[in-house]
Order: structure tokens, then sequence, then C-alpha cells
């Protein structure tokens, strides 16, 4: 194999190494630029009062573009919480945090979001807007499962995003907290 390879290195141009290299370069995933900070701002655009920015380490900020409303809920709620937080702790009186944060985010009443509850059952809800939260970010970050939804098999049973966990800046935009 590395005979054949030395070979076809050698039978190349300067410029046909200068762009195999650049290829495999951009392709390595250890000079990929990291995301540094998470931020939630306020926008004034249809899909929802706040976007959720990844910053990486040049500054450059990248959109993560949510498939529904609830997978940005979600995502929005687990940066919110640090530490984390219990599945069945969304459930407390009858989905207050969530309701009140939906709300916020949406300009809008939460009956849509009581009848897709009630229409799905919440554990389907929740199993389902985490996963496209995941989906929506692994496709603008795919080398950095650390700013997923993880698995709460893995952390006592709390939801969590680990970036978050682990003190990664996170900035919320003023206008939104759960405690307003």
């Amino acid at each position: 194999m590395q005979d054949c390879i030395t070979r076809l290195i050698e039978n190349m141009s300067d410029e046909e190494i200068r762009r195999r290299l650049k290829e495999y370069m951009l392709a390595d995933e250890k000079l990929r630029k990291q995301t540094i900070a998470i931020e939630v701002r306020a926008q004034g655009t249809t899909g929802g009062r706040y976007q959720v920015l990844l910053i990486q380490e040049d500054g450059t900020e990248t959109e993560v573009k949510f498939p529904d409303r609830y997978s940005r809920l979600i995502y929005i709620y687990a940066l919110l919480h640090p530490k984390g937080f219990q599945r069945r702790s969304l459930e407390a009186n009858n989905y207050q945090e969530l309701r009140k944060l939906y709300c916020q985010i949406y300009l809008r009443d939460y009956d849509s979001l009581l009848n897709t509850i009630d229409r799905t059952d919440f554990n389907h809800f929740f199993s389902q807007s985490v996963s496209q939260s995941r989906k929506a970010i692994r496709q603008v970050a795919p080398s950095e499962e650390q700013l997923v939804i993880d698995r709460p098999q893995r952390h006592n049973g709390k939801t969590l995003i680990p970036f978050v966990q682990q003190g990664g800046t996170v900035i919320i935009d003023n206008s939104l907290s759960i405690n307003n």
C-alpha cells in the first residue's frame, strides 16, 4: 500500500500535490475551527424571536437551523439549565416552565405546544425534539459532539449539553429567561 502511495506522489505535479494536500487538510478534524460559545440572540424574523448561533474561535458565527419550533425550544431550555434537568421535571405544573419559554421565544399562545404534547405523548414529543435538535447541531458542527444534547444515561438521568455543563460560554439575550 505504501509503495503504491509513494508511486502516486512521485507521478503527481506540484500543483496536484498541493491540491490533494489541501483536500486532506480541509477534512482534518484537528484543523477545523472550534466553537468557543453558543449564543441565543434576539432577532426579528419569522422563525421565532431568537436564533441560536455557534461562535467559533475566529469570530465566525454559524446559525443553527432547527427543523421545528420544539427542537429549538428544548435546545434553548437545555442551554438555560447548565447542570441539566430531569425529563419529568418539564411535566411539573402542566409544563409551566416550557409553556412560559415557548411564549417568550415565539410570542404566541402555548396552546399548540400543549396540543402537540397531548397528541403525541410527552415522552415521544421530548425524544423527537431532542433528536431533531441533535440533527440540527450536527449539520453545522459535525465534529463537535459536546454541543448536542447528550444521552441522560451518561449523566445520572439528567438531560444536558456537555459543552454547557463543563463551563462553556453561553450567551443568552437579556430578554429571554425562565425567571422573567
